[in-house]
């Protein structure tokens, strides 16, 4: 009896291993749903009809043991749909939130989903175009996302027909900086007596979504030394550990929007903040941390706070600062908590004045142990001297308080001729 019973259950265990290794197969066989060319069947010409018919039927393809863990979806549902009408034939713009069941990876790579402070419930957002295919069937001609519409306007064309690509003289006050000529980036090490060029660095690091070139790089958006000298490109960081030698390109993202970036090496790891959304004129930004230069994890940030950021910075410790315009925040926990940093106002300027020019954090840098922000005076500063815009200085030995040093000129580097 003893027997058949381990005969039995051996004969279950097989079964069982067997079904498993059938369906680890078709898991690693699956392929993603396409969207382009997708059909639904409809009585009438309603996008929005049509596209929630077609929503709902899509994402019930993502239920079921034949479905990978990585790419099983729980429950969808649409949050906002827009009729679009800049192109010949109006597009919808579908805007949706699906709680995945487990990390959800998979479909949120393919589908360029966006994290939210609900674990494994993610966003994401489409534009679909569709036409009439026969009797009562639409299908969808093209997907894109909401950049993507944005840049086959024909007005968005029009203003792309008219690059201007300001150019600029290299900042001769730093050892180690870059310089552009020709479009071609370059990097120098000893104050331009060699330069070393970042293979196509001009195009990952300087293209703008309008057709020109920003050669003007933000202070905060590079770290050139001989250990590490880092660009973001895109939604990349395009980085040398060995003095310009080699480069390599460490993915990010999937996506994100064209506003300043900022980059900050710790003694832990590196920092990326980019905008990886946009609505109504306002950049959203996150921020990544890596410690490999391979994996990228998100930092959480403050929703109501880190929208159009002028600077951010992490110290070589690991404090983090996010400024907007005239106001800071700052983490001195990795993220875990926020405080709010003032700045105070340069009295003896704004007594002198009547009024405070310096309404913009800039840039900021450590030196010595200590931090170090510049305040210059945003997009409509008029306060000049020597022909030069002003700027004031502050600094901070704890992280928190800050005091002002002195006025100081921008160096901003001339223009080309």
């Amino acid at each position: 009896m003893k027997k058949i019973i381990l005969i039995a259950a051996g004969a279950v265990l097989a079964l069982l291993m067997a079904a498993a290794g059938i369906l680890l197969y078709v898991w690693h066989r699956y392929e993603m749903p396409q969207i382009v060319g997708d059909t639904v069947e409809s009585e009438r010409y309603d996008l929005e009809e049509i596209s929630w018919r077609w929503f709902s039927q899509y994402f019930d393809q993502f239920d079921g043991w034949l479905v990978p863990y990585d790419y099983r979806v729980v429950n969808a549902r649409i949050e906002n749909m827009e009729i679009l009408t800049d192109l010949e034939m109006p597009c919808i713009q579908i805007d949706y939130e699906i709680y995945t069941a487990g990390s959800g990876s998979g479909i949120v790579q393919a589908l360029d989903l966006s994290d939210t402070d609900t674990r494994r419930v993610y966003t994401g957002q489409m534009v679909l175009c569709w036409e009439p295919d026969e009797d009562d069937i639409y299908r969808i001609t093209e997907k894109m996302s909401p950049v993507q519409y944005q840049m086959s306007t024909p007005e968005f064309q029009e203003e792309r027909q008219k690059p201007q690509t300001k150019h600029f003289e290299m900042k001769t006050d730093e050892p180690m900086t870059y310089y552009i000529r020709d479009g071609v980036l370059y990097v120098t090490y000893d104050s331009g007596e060699n330069f070393i060029e970042v293979p196509d660095g001009y195009e990952k690091v300087c293209s703008q979504s309008n057709g020109t070139y920003n050669e003007l790089l933000p202070y905060n958006s590079y770290v050139i030394t001989e250990e590490f000298t880092g660009f973001v490109a895109g939604h990349s960081l395009l980085y040398s550990t060995d003095r310009g030698e080699t480069w390599n390109e460490s993915r990010i993202r999937q996506s994100g929007y064209a506003a300043n970036p900022f980059l900050s090496v710790t003694d832990s790891g590196y920092y990326v903040t980019m905008a990886a959304d946009r609505s109504l004129g306002s950049d959203y930004y996150a921020t990544y941390y890596s410690e490999d230069l391979k994996n990228w994890i998100s930092i959480t940030l403050p929703d109501y706070f880190c929208t159009n950021l002028t600077c951010s910075f992490w110290t070589k410790d690991g404090r983090g600062y996010y400024a907007k315009d005239e106001s800071m925040m700052a983490t001195l926990d990795g993220g875990k908590t926020f405080q709010d940093i003032v700045i105070p106002e340069a009295e003896e300027i704004t007594e002198r004045l009547g009024f405070n020019p310096f309404d913009t954090v800039e840039k900021m840098y450590e030196e010595d142990g200590i931090l170090y922000a510049v305040v210059g005076q945003g997009d409509d500063g008029d306060y000049v001297k020597d022909g030069k815009l002003r700027e004031a200085l502050y600094q901070s030995e704890d992280g928190s308080t800050f005091s002002f040093v002195e006025e100081i000129s921008d160096d901003t580097p001339e223009a080309a001729g």
